[in-house]
């Protein structure tokens, strides 16, 4: 979901910042607005996005957990054995 949110913002401020040069208003100091808002977007892309991109657990792979077979005069688990009196 925040990954959806960082994209359409991305979008709207590039798409500003089309809207500012195709009408003239870029100026230097507009420019310079926009490095700062661009600097700000990829530190909250690295402290939100990136976590959440990365870290995302694959799904569990269902597997057949088969009982312990046991054996004639052998004990399957290797437990201290327990004399009863």
């Amino acid at each position: 979901m925040i990954l959806k949110v960082y994209k359409m913002v991305w979008a709207l401020i590039l798409a500003t910042a089309a809207l500012f040069f195709l009408t003239g208003n870029l100026t230097e100091f507009t420019a310079v607005v926009f490095g700062f808002i661009s600097f700000g977007m990829v530190f909250s892309g690295m402290m939100n996005v990136l976590p959440t991109v990365i870290s995302h657990p694959e799904p569990l792979k269902e597997t057949a957990v088969e009982a312990p077979v046991k054996e004639k005069g052998r004990r399957v688990f290797h437990a201290p054995a327990v004399h009863a009196r």
